[in-house]
């Protein structure tokens, strides 16, 4: 798909090429619905999924009214834009199919993955996080939910010379929803969607993040067992959620707060930051930088820990880039220096799914969705 969307701009008498390129891929999910509805709706999925890539506006992107008039019509079919809207809405109404099938679609596709890096004998990552759909105008679509706004945190953000705005005393909250994710992936490579979920925390459907955290990691475990080794950010640092991982028997890397409390390999119980503290990193290496490219330089230090909440061994490895520190915990085992760098570069692979999350709010303009129903 961002294949696609990339050469999208190319000369319009290429453009028939990319369409069969975009029909190829959703093949297996139009196999399926073909089972189930109409062959015109069928062909109205196809039309949608090019008119939101073409049309990729991040107010109006996803209005029935402006989706509708850039789908191409049949010989026999009105190439109105009403019509098209007509079209479209026919599909999305439609109570022959639901979200199953496009869950059930992007599975299939990230076991493909999963099966062709087994088959290479290469390391093969589930890399989760969180983000929110912003709708700050809406209040009667369905599922909505006070969330923190980073739009309004980056707008309130002080500019030298031209404005100036005092800290807000607390987060910039709007409506909208939460938004959870695993995308699978290699230490390099292609990634696939594995799961995606938009829940709220009020209302008939009100959930809370680690429920659906542990919804989708079984979804996950039930799909591939322990073959993935589970990336996640600070936001799964908690006693609690390692003892879910640790029920399900999974691989994981977690970045950790500084401030909670380990016990180190003599039995004492520190804080993070207190573990190893001065002591001499273990292996130097220059990485590049994801946003300029430039290289710079890299330490090491690594050590056994345990927490009061899990009974397995887990291991600390302590990574200073310039001048700041990163904790990663794993329950992978570290004894050699070529395992440590394995689990740090492990977890700067989970810039790929900050990406993905920017790619569908800005490109694919999801968060102008105006439907009010959670189903639709």
């Amino acid at each position: 798909m961002t294949y696609f969307a990339r050469r999208i701009k190319q000369p319009r008498r290429r453009r028939g090429n990319y369409f069969n390129c975009l029909r190829t891929f959703l093949a297996p999910l139009l196999y399926a619905l073909d089972q189930v509805l109409d062959k015109r709706l069928v062909t109205t999925l196809v039309q949608s999924c090019v008119a939101i890539i073409r049309f990729r506006n991040f107010k109006q992107g996803l209005w029935l009214s402006e989706l509708g008039s850039y789908l191409v019509g049949k010989p026999g079919q009105s190439k109105r834009g009403t019509a098209g809207t007509k079209r479209l809405g026919n599909l999305i109404r439609s109570l022959k199919w639901s979200p199953w099938y496009i869950d059930h679609f992007l599975l299939n596709e990230a076991d493909k993955e999963v099966n062709a890096l087994k088959k290479e004998g290469k390391r093969i990552l589930c890399i989760w996080d969180e983000s929110v759909l912003e709708k700050p105008e809406s209040e009667k679509a369905e599922g909505l939910c006070g969330v923190v706004s980073s739009k309004a945190k980056r707008l309130h953000r002080w500019k030298k010379g031209v404005t100036f705005n005092f800290p807000p005393k607390k987060a910039i909250t709007v409506t909208g929803m939460e938004w959870t994710g695993a995308l699978i992936t290699g230490m390099e490579g292609t990634i696939k969607v594995a799961v995606m979920s938009w829940w709220t925390k009020k209302g008939d459907y009100a959930t809370k993040l680690r429920k659906e955290q542990e919804r989708l990691l079984r979804k996950v475990v039930r799909k591939w067992g322990n073959m993935l080794l589970h990336v996640f950010d600070q936001g799964a640092s908690s006693g609690a959620f390692i003892q879910v991982l640790e029920k399900l028997r999974v691989p994981f890397v977690i970045r950790w707060k500084k401030g909670h409390n380990f016990f180190d390999a003599a039995g004492v119980n520190k804080k993070l930051w207190e573990i190893g503290r001065g002591k001499k990193y273990l292996s130097h290496k220059e990485i590049r930088d994801f946003h300029t490219g430039q290289k710079m330089p890299c330490d090491l230090w690594w050590a056994p820990i345990w927490h009061e909440a899990s009974t397995q061994q887990l291991y600390l490895v302590k990574v200073r880039v310039r001048k700041d520190v990163m904790y990663i915990v794993t329950n992978v085992r570290i004894k050699t220096e070529e395992q440590a760098w394995e689990m740090v570069f492990a977890y700067r692979r989970r810039w790929q799914i900050e990406l993905a999350f920017r790619y569908n709010k800005s490109e694919l303009a999801l968060e102008g969705r105006t439907a009010l129903s959670g189903e639709r």
